[in-house]
C-alpha cells in the first residue's frame, strides 16, 4: 500500500488516469517491454459502491478522508461518476488543497471541490463518506466532527478487516445508514487488474462472498 506514489515514477508508461492519480497499483510489460503502469483503485471503489452497494453517485455530497496515494486514485473516478460535491479533508489541509487544485479541471463546472483540515469538515449530512486513510491499520480513526452523518449516509471505510474497522465502528455509532468496509473494493480493483492482464472480466460476487466467509473463519 504505500508504494502507489514510487511504482508510478518506476512506470516508463502510464495510463492518462494513473497520470492524474501520480500513483499506480498495476504494472504490466507491453510488447516493447516497457513497464506499463495503470491506477485501477478509482473503478474497484466505484464498481463497488454503484454495482455491489447500489449506490448512486450521481448528484451525491461525498467526504473523502485523506491524501495520499490511495485517494489520489479515486478522485477522478467519483467525479466522473456523477457526484457534485467532494470535500477532502486531511489532518494536514495543505495536502488536501494541493489534491484539490489538481483536480480541478476534472471537477469543472459541474461539481464543487474543497479541501480543509479535520475540523474545518463541514457540518452537513454527507451522502457517501469515504476513509481513504490508513489509520483503520493501527486501529485509530481520524478526528471527525459531529454532524456529519445521517441516516441516509453510507460510509466507507476503504481498509477491511475480519471485525469491523474503527471507521465504521465509528459510523454505525452516530447513526449512519450504512458502515461497509473495503473488501469489495480490493476485489474489484484486482478484477481491473485481471481484465488488463488477460483481457477478460472475473465474476466478482462470489470472490467477494468467500473472501468474506474466509475472513470471518479468522
Amino acid at each position: 500500500m504505500p508504494f502507489k506514489e514510487v511504482a508510478w515514477q518506476l512506470a516508463e508508461v502510464k495510463t492518462p488516469r494513473a497520470n492524474l492519480a501520480g500513483a499506480v497499483n498495476t504494472l504490466w510489460r507491453d510488447d516493447q517491454r516497457q513497464l506499463c503502469g495503470d491506477n485501477t483503485d478509482g473503478v474497484g471503489l466505484v464498481n463497488d459502491l454503484t454495482q455491489n452497494l447500489g449506490c448512486s453517485l450521481k448528484g451525491a455530497s461525498v467526504l473523502l478522508l485523506g491524501a495520499g496515494g490511495a485517494v489520489r486514485g479515486v478522485i477522478q473516478p467519483l467525479l466522473e461518476a456523477g457526484c457534485t460535491e467532494l470535500v477532502i479533508a486531511n489532518r494536514t489541509p495543505e495536502k488536501a488543497q494541493i489534491l484539490a487544485q489538481h483536480f480541478a479541471a476534472t471537477a469543472g463546472q459541474t461539481a464543487t471541490l474543497q479541501a480543509c483540515g479535520y475540523g474545518d469538515i463541514p457540518l452537513k449530512h454527507f451522502d457517501v463518506i469515504i476513509n481513504g486513510t490508513s489509520a483503520s491499520l493501527q486501529g485509530d480513526l481520524p478526528p471527525l466532527p459531529e454532524g456529519i452523518v445521517g441516516t441516509h449516509t453510507l460510509c466507507y471505510d476503504m481498509m477491511y478487516a475480519a471485525t469491523q474497522t474503527p471507521f465504521c465502528r465509528w459510523a454505525s455509532a452516530h447513526g449512519a445508514g450504512r458502515a461497509v468496509d473495503g473488501l469489495g473494493m480490493l476485489v474489484e480493483q484486482a478484477a481491473e487488474a485481471f481484465y488488463i492482464w488477460r483481457d477478460q472480466r472475473p465474476d466478482t460476487a462470489p470472490v467477494i462472498a468467500l473472501l468474506r466467509q474466509s475472513l470471518a473463519q479468522q
